[in-house]
């Protein structure tokens, strides 16, 4: 079937690939070296088939094709509705190939000196260059050692890093001589340094056997295989126009069965549905692959699983309670080794790849109080321990130490002097369309053998660097503005509370027995006894707390001795919601609110004060509004949330009548004496009016 064809003939692919290849070289790619089996469907996608498709079950021929062709097909082919699913419950994104050939290039930049060695960028396409590829002269940077360098495409779908047959946003068929992946680089190579046929299919099989990737869907690393195995069948078809003999398609059916493998990307091992499988080491007395050349009544002993009988009686005995460690091949050394046996080596020689590269998963598919959480941090990890040099592209939250990753770990990477962001994009849908990142995407690479400085606080424009740099010398050592923000669990129910209401079941059903939570608007609704619509007593015994309420800003009162004493309530402050628009840089803000003694509010909002007099909230408030305050807001907001974090760029001032701004003035004016304070130049100057937003 014609790439070409995609759009229209997807469910097919899978057929159509086994009819023009005989069925054992499909049956070869669907094993499952470490196992011993074929891999497995791990996903819960195809369980409205039947049995024989659920998350543990193989993957077969006969589920596949036949009857059932059209089962598993590439990406673009699939039906909406699937895109769109895996699209929300795993942030799972696919990889334009004008993204894949910039992250490629990276690499080779590194090899080469040069980002244009085998074709030169020019916006969303590429343009080929047609001179053979030039090697620099310099030692252990020849042809032959870029070939045998091997390159890991982690979580590889269907393998856009590695090989570009089409375009996986769009299926687009990529001629043979414009393609971008690893592989497809090498094997160019290969082609314009050898003279004979014998010449190249040894050194394409050198380049494939150092070309690798990982996927825990079965369906995805089929596609990848196959497409991986196509490609090297097209370069050879491209290079001497002739076929491909059938010794040569079992071997290369089988080293791809090796180099491409299923594996959960968290345990390392082989995966499964079941919850309490033991992990455990596969490597007992294994035997070598057989050298080259191949011969094919070698392949049934070759297809042995890397257990002892004893293994293998184990798992007789126990089924399902033990999962392998997943195991994949060093040619070079020529011995297997676990792959997660490279995981923690302080040695730059005992890392196997020379880079890794990739597109790993965002967030867990698994719910956590509503929320999925973000797992791209662990991916990120675990490639720096197997790598010295590693590009990748995920979201760009951890660099305004904002989202759900870690603070330590936000910490660690903005501190680490071998990563550098090589760009970064704040709309999300610019890199995936029809999807919504928030907090932008962002191109890293950790590369353990350069020292490109720590990045400490990332700013998105040059710019704001300047304009930070100069706020942070003439602030040093004073009060940032986040000082004046009460913590989230300011206001709290009292003892008494729980006291008085130790029998009403409804206190206990939505807060339960002596929890003491930070106040959510949703016991604003829920607890109608509490939070009434009028004040229940006189006004001296209650308080007015703000949140939302059916949607929209609202106010209830609770009675005074129901809330713990803290140093807000009874001052003035500003009210800020919590949920601020949604961290595109320059944009306007939600208007904030001033309130006096005796209010409080919910988590909804942001408490900042508290002051003596209403006229200094205010002067907060008119400071807010200016642009060089939200200019500075923008180096850390970076989602719609506004942890306190995010108001740390920004310096406090004061906001009492002797202050040295005159805030009685327009904020137009209250900005110009914001840029003569700190010392902006026109051109700093120039930069915010033209990238913040007024506000009124």
């Amino acid at each position: 079937m014609a790439l070409d064809e995609l759009h229209t003939a997807g469910s097919g692919f899978i057929e159509s690939f086994d009819s023009r290849y005989p069925t054992r070289i499909l049956e070869t790619l669907l094993c499952d070296r470490t196992a011993g089996r074929n891999i497995i469907w791990a996903d819960n996608e195809y369980e409205a088939l039947g049995d024989g498709y659920m998350g543990d079950d193989e993957i077969t021929v006969e589920k596949i094709t036949g009857l059932s062709s059209g089962v598993i097909k590439p990406r673009i082919a699939k039906e909406q509705e699937h895109q769109s699913q895996r699209t929300r419950t795993r942030a799972e994104v696919f990889t334009p190939s004008w993204l894949v050939n910039r992250m490629n290039n990276d690499i080779d930049a590194a090899w080469f000196g040069v980002r244009d060695a085998f074709n030169a960028e020019d916006g969303q396409t590429w343009r080929t260059g047609r001179e053979p590829v030039a090697f620099p002269k310099k030692k252990g940077h020849g042809w032959h050692a870029y070939v045998e360098s091997p390159r890991l495409e982690i979580t590889c779908g269907e393998a856009p890093f590695v090989c570009s047959r089409y375009d996986t946003v769009t299926g687009d068929a990529i001629p043979v001589g414009e393609r971008i992946g690893f592989l497809d680089r090498k094997l160019r190579v290969v082609g314009e340094k050898t003279r004979s046929r014998r010449e190249w299919v040894r050194w394409a099989l050198v380049a494939l056997k150092a070309s690798y990737g990982f996927e825990c869907q079965g369906d995805n690393l089929l596609l990848a295989r196959i497409n991986v195995f196509e490609t090297f069948c097209e370069h050879l078809r491209g290079r001497w126009g002739a076929g491909i003999s059938d010794e040569e398609l079992d071997q290369v059916a089988w080293v791809v069965s090796w180099n491409f493998w299923q594996m959960n990307g968290f345990t390392c091992a082989v995966p499964t549905d079941k919850m309490d499988a033991v992990v455990q080491s596969a490597l007992f007395g294994y035997e070598e692959p057989v050298p080259e050349p191949l011969q094919p009544t070698l392949f049934d002993l070759l297809d042995e699983p890397p257990f002892e009988d004893e293994a293998e009686e184990g798992k007789d005995e126990e089924p399902g309670e033990t999962v392998p460690l997943c195991v994949i091949y060093d040619w070079q050394e020529n011995e297997p080794f676990e792959f997660q046996a490279m995981k923690g080596k302080a040695r730059p020689m005992d890392k196997k790849f020379y880079a890794v590269i990739g597109n790993p998963p965002y967030q867990s598919d698994k719910d956590d109080n509503d929320r999925k959480p973000p797992i791209y941090d662990v991916f990120m990890d675990a490639a720096y321990q197997v790598s010295d040099r590693v590009e990748l592209v995920t979201p760009g939250r951890f660099l305004f130490d904002a989202g759900q990753t870690p603070k330590a770990w936000n910490e660690k990477m903005l501190s680490d002097e071998h990563l550098k962001v090589l760009s970064y994009e704040p709309d999300a849908s610019a890199i995936f369309p029809n999807t919504d990142i928030k907090g932008g995407i962002a191109v890293t690479l950790r590369d353990a053998t350069s020292d490109f400085g720590a990045i400490e606080t990332f700013t998105i424009y040059p710019e704001l660097n300047g304009i930070l740099k100069k706020v942070n010398r003439a602030t040093s050592g004073q009060l940032r503005l986040d000082s004046i923000f009460a913590s989230q669990r300011c206001y709290k129910f009292s003892d008494l509370f729980y006291q008085e209401n130790a029998e009403n079941e409804n206190v206990s059903r939505q807060l339960g027995p002596g929890n003491r939570i930070k106040i959510v608007s949703k016991v604003m609704e829920t607890l109608p006894e509490i939070f009434t619509v009028k004040p229940n007593g006189p006004k001296a015994d209650v308080y007015k707390f703000f949140g939302r309420i059916n949607g929209k800003r609202g106010h209830r009162y609770i009675a005074k001795r129901f809330i713990s004493e803290n140093e807000y309530i009874d001052g003035f402050k500003l009210l800020i919601p919590e949920a601020n628009n949604s961290g595109k840089y320059g944009e306007t803000l939600a208007d904030p609110m001033v309130v006096g003694p005796s209010t409080g509010s919910s988590d909804t909002f942001l408490n900042a004060g508290p002051f003596e007099t209403e006229r200094e909230a205010r002067n907060l408030a008119s400071y807010y509004k200016t642009k060089f305050f939200r200019a500075l807001l923008g180096v850390k907001k970076a989602t719609q949330h506004s942890p306190s974090q995010v108001w740390r760029t920004i310096p406090l001032q004061d906001f009492t009548p002797t202050s040295d701004i005159d805030w009685s003035k327009s904020v137009a004016e209250i900005d110009q004496q914001l840029y003569a304070k700190y010392g902006l130049s026109d051109e700093e100057i120039d930069f915010i009016e033209s990238h913040v937003k007024e506000m009124d």
